[in-house]
């Protein structure tokens, strides 16, 4: 199980890079959303690093899966404002629903035990 939390951290990576790309061209005025959409980003890439290092990480996973739907928030609202695009939407809020899909995985997983 230990190699599949790194591969929801490879996978936050992944969507931290792509999701950087995208935030380039946001306008200064949401600049707010932009820092927000960073911020959520990585505060989930850390907290997935401290799940796989804590026995006691049902919080922690809780922590990511809301951290997730807030990022998810954060990006239509980004398509509300017309800042990205519907196409760039779909592909960030897939990655982010694989992300959540493993991690309800872990969740599984840890109550297995």
């Amino acid at each position: 199980m230990q190699n599949d939390r790194f591969k929801i951290a490879i996978s936050m990576k992944k969507f931290i890079m792509y999701i950087d790309e995208i935030i380039v061209n946001y306008p200064r005025k949401e600049y707010v959303l932009k820092d927000r959409i960073l911020y959520y980003s990585y505060d989930i890439l850390e907290l997935i690093y401290k799940a796989n290092f804590n026995k006691e990480r049902y919080h922690l996973q809780m922590d990511i899966l809301s951290k997730i739907s807030m990022l998810d928030f954060c990006l239509e609202m980004s398509l509300y404002k017309k800042i990205i695009s519907e196409k760039k939407l779909k592909s960030s809020t897939n990655m982010l629903s694989e992300i959540a899909k493993m991690v309800y995985g872990w969740v599984d997983a840890d109550k297995a035990k």
